[in-house]
């Protein structure tokens, strides 16, 4: 037992006074002065009071690596403090700490302060978001889950989830790699005109930097527009197939113009239209297809296909506002790795209507925001995030939603943008890390979680001898000398809480946690398993079918054989794939 271990007891309070007294008055009776004091009394108050000290002196031995784990660290003080037999408080657990086995609950005011999730692949990302989803599918609220890998697994699990907690009628699908398990959807049914365009927009790369590009997206962005406010003063609801025809058909486009009554958008979309008059009257298409048909290649993906089968709906089983607010489960499965570039521009889209959703919400009054606050989990966000989504992290917290991002490598935020990044590192007031699998995340995450000064000693011990002598004198004067020191030496240097060769070293469904920029935690994370025969007792997962409100739309791609021809067809299918 070291010396600073002594100093850190901090001896004090009636407990301690009582042990001390103790073995003091015992060492007291046993001295020849008091006569014949009983053994067995000063025995049992030595044993007493030495009892106690010792119980305090090996107190860090009883609360040190409770639950397995090689990181040195002592957990900070508890977020909240749950006495036992006490009523759960209104937040999440997060796991139990390593060094003590207690668990580390956040309140629901400081999750609404968000969190981001960092690790490497398999090694209980994974594992902890569903720990989180699992606690909120208990306790009522809402989800929205995007998951960005295709695995039927992770369907299965929160099925199993939803049935054990009696929620598996609140469980909503998308999956446009998997159209037979999945719920019609459609990103461009909700929203402003303008949004749904911005949402449209983050199907192309940014073109800032180049000029002619540019020129392209704007056009696309003004006819887009002009097209979108027609159709809403039509009262006409439209699909990613309507709108590819609109943009590359004259005849679809006149339809429209023909459906919009009088008024402002009508004008506007005259106007547009203008620009491409061909010299004989009519539409010039070739034209229409140079300015559009980039845009109009991209909508197509989500047209066709498999993604045609869950995206073309005028009404929708799940809309997203609609879902969050009648606390649903939203699960939303990208397709990357088969379909890698349209799911990317997928989750951009379904990002976009959920930031629709979320200024939706933070128009209520207080009393009707969603209580427990929604929970939005983003697994491998960096494949399908974009600059737009940084301003959610400042704004979602009045519509009462937590938003947990997770990625393998803080790189994958950066290689959006590092306003993106750093939007996300300063606005989550939680940072959970895994196992990290490069250095310069390691490096990253540790300066995240902090330094301490640390005082370090250093000792240095010398010796030394000497001779010398005359020898060459009728008398021989020698001197004999011998010497030694001890020299210690103290300085303050700064030092990781964590560092990132530990960070790198974490055991699976191990990680260190950051809360509020100050407080750390080395945690484990509990897995929820279902019992095989519960499992089998419920079945596979199923989708829940909804009867939705009949919304008129422009029925285009009902008729998309009179409007595309053969030789329309291949020209969108080749755009397409150049998307």
């Amino acid at each position: 037992m070291d010396f600073d271990l002594i100093q850190r007891l901090r001896m004090g309070g009636s407990s301690d006074a009582f042990a001390l007294t103790a073995i003091g008055t015992a060492m007291l009776l046993s001295s020849p002065y008091f006569g014949d004091v009983p053994v067995g009394a000063t025995a049992g108050l030595a044993g007493l009071g030495g009892a106690m000290i010792g119980w305090r002196l090996f107190k860090h031995i009883r609360e040190t690596n409770i639950l397995t784990s090689q990181l040195d660290l002592k957990s900070s003080k508890l977020p909240i403090d749950v006495p036992r037999n006490a009523s759960l408080p209104d937040g999440l657990l997060i796991g139990y700490t390593t060094d003590r086995g207690l668990p580390v609950w956040v309140s629901d005011e400081n999750l609404m302060r968000h969190a981001m999730v960092c690790g490497q692949s398999g090694v209980g990302k994974t594992v902890a978001l569903s720990f989180l989803m699992f606690q909120q599918i208990q306790r009522g609220g809402s989800v929205i889950f995007v998951d960005g890998k295709m695995n039927s697994q992770d369907l299965e699990t929160i099925h199993k989830y939803c049935a054990w907690c009696g929620r598996e009628h609140d469980l909503l699908v998308i999956s446009p790699g998997n159209p037979k398990m999945s719920n019609s959807y459609s990103p461009v049914v909700d929203g402003s005109p303008d949004e749904v365009v911005s949402r449209i927009l983050s199907l192309i790369p940014d073109t800032s930097s180049d000029a002619g590009s540019d020129h392209y997206r704007q056009a696309a962005n003004q006819g887009l527009s002009v097209i979108l406010y027609a159709l809403r003063a039509a009262g006409l609801a439209y699909t990613f197939m309507d709108l590819t025809m609109l943009l590359i058909n004259a005849r679809a486009m006149e339809y429209l113009v023909n459906k919009t009554p009088p008024g402002p958008e009508k004008t506007s979309l005259q106007i547009f239209l203008s620009n491409f008059k061909a010299k004989g009257g009519g539409l010039d298409v070739q034209k229409m297809r140079e300015t559009f048909g980039g845009i109009g290649g991209r909508m197509y993906q989500f047209a066709t296909g498999d993604f045609g089968q869950v995206l073309n709906s005028y009404s929708p089983e799940v809309r997203l506002y609609d879902a969050l607010r009648e606390g649903k489960i939203v699960y939303v499965q990208l397709p990357t790795m088969g379909k890698s570039e349209a799911a990317q521009n997928f989750g951009k889209m379904v990002i976009g209507d959920l930031r629709t959703a979320v200024s939706w919400l933070q128009a209520l009054p207080e009393e009707q925001l969603p209580n427990p606050p929604i929970l939005g989990i983003f697994d491998e966000a960096g494949s399908y995030v974009s600059d737009s989504w940084a301003r959610m992290f400042e704004q979602s917290r009045s519509a009462r939603m937590i938003l947990i991002p997770a990625v393998q490598t803080i790189a994958n935020l950066e290689a959006v943008s590092e306003e993106l990044k750093e939007m996300i590192l300063g606005n989550t007031w939680s940072k959970i890390f895994f196992k990290l699998g490069t250095q310069a995340t390691a490096e990253e995450a540790a300066e995240l979680i902090g330094k301490y000064r640390a005082v370090l000693r250093d000792i240095k011990s010398t010796n030394t001898q000497n001779q010398s002598g005359r020898f060459l004198s009728v008398t021989a004067d020698i001197g004999v000398g011998d010497g030694a020191g001890l020299m210690i030496g103290e300085r303050q240097e700064e030092t990781y809480k964590v560092s990132p060769d530990d960070l790198k070293a974490l055991d699976k469904g191990e990680c260190v946690m950051t809360y509020g920029g100050s407080n750390v935690y080395g945690i484990r994370i509990p897995k929820i398993d279902i019992s095989p025969e519960f499992a089998k007792e419920i079945g596979p997962a199923k989708i829940n079918r909804r009867k939705t409100s009949y919304r008129r739309g422009i029925d285009l791609f009902k008729h998309a054989s009179s409007y595309l021809n053969a030789e329309d067809q291949e020209y969108l299918s080749k755009k397409a794939e150049d998307a």
